[in-house]
């Protein structure tokens, strides 16, 4: 069985390079808000439907403890860099009975290189094993490069739109 507080994989990016996919831990917080501050301000409302400035104390630990039970979050680090640099941040939450609404976020000098998918993936293994088999996610319409993540992952998509909003609802067995 998969244990997502010490999970940790290579996987290889569609540059040819290897992200290093681990469990978020408590001492994450600085590396977090660092990548934060790699967003710029469309990634961030893309992510927080908001134009947020900065991660409160509170949010940066609502973000790094989690239970990796009903919250499972796992980060993308840079494999070569001593600091662990998170380049890419996924996560789950239950929203009830075999279900959990998904998000990801990648820093934007490493967009397109397929870290969402990659974590997309990973969060796919660890959520399966947990007994979950449906993800949701909310993304803005204009988030074109989130909704191709969903649309490429191999997964029987549902999707509806209200006021900008997309509603994708994805079991996650098979593919």
């Amino acid at each position: 069985m998969i244990d997502p507080r010490t999970y940790a994989v290579e996987r290889p990016l569609l540059d040819g390079t290897v992200a290093h996919i681990r469990g978020i831990r408590a001492d994450d917080k600085q590396r977090l808000r660092d990548a934060f501050h790699r967003l710029t301000g469309r990634s961030v409302y893309f992510r927080f439907f908001s134009g947020m400035r900065e991660l409160s104390d509170e949010l940066l630990a609502y973000f790094t403890e989690v239970d990796f039970r009903d919250h499972v979050a796992l980060v993308a680090v840079e494999p070569l860099s001593e600091d662990e640099c998170i380049v890419g941040v996924g996560r789950y939450i239950h929203t009830g009975p075999k279900r959990a609404e998904v998000a990801l976020g990648v820093v934007d000098d490493h967009q397109s290189r397929g870290i969402g998918t990659v974590l997309l993936r990973c969060l796919v293994d660890v959520a399966r094993e947990s007994g979950i088999d449906c993800f949701e996610a909310e993304v803005l319409a204009e988030n074109h490069q989130m909704l191709e993540v969903f649309a490429h992952s191999g997964f029987p998509l549902e999707r509806s739109v209200e006021s900008g909003v997309v509603s994708v609802t994805f079991p996650i067995e098979g593919a």
